[in-house]
């Protein structure tokens, strides 16, 4: 993928992050990132010696992260910062690693294996009672089968593209991905000002909010320059070795006769 086909899948796949979250063509990359976000809540929350009671995803687009208690408030603070935290480093792992891969393929099955890696390891079949939680995050307990359906369709669909298809479209579907997960906290700070679903509901800035006593727009602020930042940092890698490449590309030369 050239560099202007790499910022171009960038900054359309930013306009649509802005513009086109809630509509029906991106809703499978909108559960795709939730799955993510979701992910990094309980990877952290497993990382500090918590354990985690189930993984979950709704139709609505919404997820709901289960785990025990910590009994401590800094490890709350890092694993409510997880989901964006943890999705925005993911994004720019996988920038960096399309930039390096020639094809893609290995970097769309590594997402099969995470996905399969969750289902098994915390999706359960009934998900816990969500409470009060569902009526913000349109949770409920057949959330487990819904995630489990999901991570089979969008595995598939993925494990197909990395078999068949060709090169442009398994690097630009990675590079999507990976700039929709960067950018997800956009849609926290649209949720504050009462422009997507969160809105007046329970988010991780409000969580963190509550938790530490500075609003939620401050929270959600700093994940969004967090996020642009590793999406910064992991379009530079490849900008950067691309230009090495071209540097070092060896020039024909006609010999003397």
């Amino acid at each position: 993928m050239s560099s202007r086909a790499l910022v171009a899948c960038l900054v359309l796949a930013a306009v649509a992050s802005v513009f086109l979250w809630q509509t029906v063509w991106l809703y499978p990359f909108r559960l795709l990132v939730t799955l993510m976000h979701e992910s990094g809540h309980a990877l952290t929350a497993w990382a500090l010696g918590a354990q985690v009671l189930s993984v979950t995803i709704s139709p609505s687009t919404g997820g709901l992260t289960y785990h025990s208690g910590t009994g401590s408030l800094w490890k709350e603070l890092l694993i409510s910062s997880g989901g964006y935290v943890g999705s925005s480093v993911a994004g720019a792992l996988l920038l960096v690693a399309a930039g390096r891969m020639r094809s893609g393929r290995l970097l769309l099955w590594a997402l099969v294996a995470w996905m399969v890696a969750v289902a098994v390891i915390w999706v359960p079949l009934l998900a816990p009672d969500p409470g009060a939680y569902g009526n913000f995050t349109g949770s409920s307990r057949g959330d487990g089968l819904f995630t489990l359906g999901f991570i089979a369709g969008m595995g598939v669909l993925l494990g197909l593209v990395a078999w068949k298809g060709p090169v442009w479209l398994r690097r630009g579907l990675v590079v999507w991905i990976a700039a929709l997960s960067c950018l997800l906290a956009l849609q926290d700070i649209k949720g504050l000002f009462g422009l997507g679903l969160e809105a007046g509901g329970v988010s991780d800035a409000s969580a963190m909010a509550r938790l530490t006593y500075l609003p939620a727009p401050f929270w959600a602020a700093v994940w969004m320059v967090a996020s642009l930042a590793a999406m910064a940092l992991g379009l530079r890698s490849i900008l950067k070795r691309q230009e090495r490449r071209r540097l070092h590309m060896p020039v024909g030369r006609l010999s003397p006769r």
